[in-house]
């Protein structure tokens, strides 16, 4: 029986003394990776002072002189004197530069970069063993813009990391190359490579042809993608009159009650002189919101023929739909060739929708 004692009372002491032991250890681990980090903090820090203060007098130099040759001559020995360490924290100050320089000051860096070799120094950086790296060399190739980086970002297309490849995708935004078109449209349709609104940013930025992705995408199976390819096909300028003919066929024929909302918000933000007849058509959708962003969208485009629907649609069911056709009113009583229409529907109106407009606008005025 004495054993027996013993042992219940040794046993739990075991226990305790285990559990203590496990917790200890885990309190040492935590403090030794927070020590580590914080470490690794401060030698990042230092580097951060180290590179910028190499660098600051480099390029404030340059922006005094404008002369990319000395810029290049004192670039490349600063740059063979950084080790691996140094040298991302360069390409992050670089891309900064980039990014807060003038036009005319990109092209006189982007040259004494090239001439320093820090193109090709970014191009061996797009295939290091470390992720990050990879990713910040496309995000710095992008923002210095050599059209020479274009065929080494398209290969970053197919990189195994995420982040890398949208650090690609991004780049070749950047640098607008109608070069890289079919790929990033192949990625857009596809919805592979990187998510489908970053893609879509790239693609707009490039524009031109890159119009044909987004209108591959407004009759691809995938709701998604007509979603984005309605407000894609919304950001090319240069192609507005086609895009709203293109857009104004799929808010009549396609099925889905969000992608109908997406190119009836498109035709808004396109605007113009002659509203499509699909978008007053779709003033009267079965779904809510479709009808909302139709009657918005209405008061984007100056058309004398906007004011009947929009009067009929200040007495919507739904409050939202009859507020903003209202409002859509309010807009074409203040352009050129819908005003005259406009204002006289806006004096006969018996809608509370048009007062409240009315009112909010002449409390924000």
């Amino acid at each position: 029986m004495s054993a027996l004692r013993l042992l219940v009372i040794v046993a739990p002491l075991r226990l305790t003394v285990w559990i203590l032991a496990v917790a200890a250890a885990a309190i040492i681990i935590l403090i030794a990776i927070g020590v580590s980090r914080h470490l690794e903090s401060v030698r990042a820090d230092r580097r951060r002072e180290q590179v910028r203060a190499e660098f600051g007098p480099l390029f404030s130099r340059f922006l005094q002189t404008r002369d990319p040759v000395r810029l290049a001559d004192e670039l490349r020995p600063a740059f063979r004197r950084m080790d691996a360490a140094h040298r991302p924290v360069a390409a992050v100050l670089i891309t900064d530069m980039m990014s807060q320089a003038s036009p005319s000051q990109k092209k006189q860096i982007r040259d004494a970069l090239e001439e320093a070799g820090l193109v090709d120094l970014g191009h061996r950086g797009t295939r290091r063993r470390s992720p990050w790296r990879r990713a910040l060399a496309c995000e710095m190739l992008g923002k210095i813009g050599a059209a020479r980086s274009v065929p080494v970002l398209l290969d970053r297309l197919g990189d195994r990391r995420p982040e890398v490849r949208m650090g690609a995708v991004q780049a070749l935004g950047d640098l607008g190359s109608e070069e890289a078109v079919p790929a990033l449209s192949h990625a857009f349709v596809e919805r592979r490579v990187a998510p489908t609104d970053v893609v879509n940013d790239a693609l707009r930025r490039i524009g031109g042809e890159a119009v044909t992705a987004f209108e591959r995408g407004v009759v691809s199976p995938d709701p998604i993608v007509r979603i984005s390819s309605c407000f894609g096909l919304s950001a090319i300028a240069e192609a507005a009159s086609a895009c709203v003919s293109r857009l104004a066929v799929v808010l009549d024929t396609d099925s889905d009650d969000r992608v109908r909302t997406a190119a009836a918000s498109a035709l808004g933000i396109l605007g113009g002189d002659d509203a499509p007849a699909a978008l007053r058509r779709a003033s009267t959708d079965p779904d809510v919101h479709v009808r909302r962003s139709s009657v918005k969208a209405l008061g984007s485009f100056d058309d004398p023929t906007n004011g009947q629907t929009l009067d009929r649609c200040t007495e919507d069911d739904d409050r939202e739909t009859a507020i903003r056709a209202a409002e859509a009113l309010l807009a074409l009583a203040r352009r050129p060739r819908a005003a005259p229409e406009a204002r006289a529907l806006l004096e006969s109106s018996s809608a509370w929708a048009v007062e409240y407009a009315q009112t909010v606008a002449a409390v924000s005025a």
